[in-house]
């Protein structure tokens, strides 16, 4: 186990960090540094054009006023009507007397 791992730690150090670039340049020391842009003309391309997506409004949700009902007054009911009944025996249309007195002793 432990020679796996100083073989793998062996390898690791042996890996190169940077890849290599290997550039041709050729200058003319005048003493003042000229840098030219490599390659030495880049094309212009148009830029992108990025369409962002509408914009999202927030609102706060709509709030709806319901009038108030009008009262309802209601109207008493009319006070029953009582009919007084009629008699089952005819009235006499004759007034009747009354007995005579009887006196007492007699």
């Amino acid at each position: 186990m432990l020679r796996k791992l100083c073989l793998a730690a062996l390898v690791v150090l042996v890996l190169p960090f940077a890849s290599a670039q290997a550039r041709v340049r050729i200058g003319i020391g005048i003493g003042v540094p000229l840098f030219a842009p490599y390659p030495y003309y880049r094309p212009y391309y148009r830029p992108y054009v990025y369409v962002a997506p509408p914009p999202v409004y927030l609102t706060p949700a709509p709030v709806y006023v319901q009038p108030v009902p009008a009262p309802v007054y209601l109207q008493p009911a009319p006070a029953p009507v009582y009919v007084q009944p009629v008699p089952t025996q005819p009235l006499p249309t004759q007034p009747v007397a009354p007995p005579p007195a009887v006196r007492p002793g007699y």
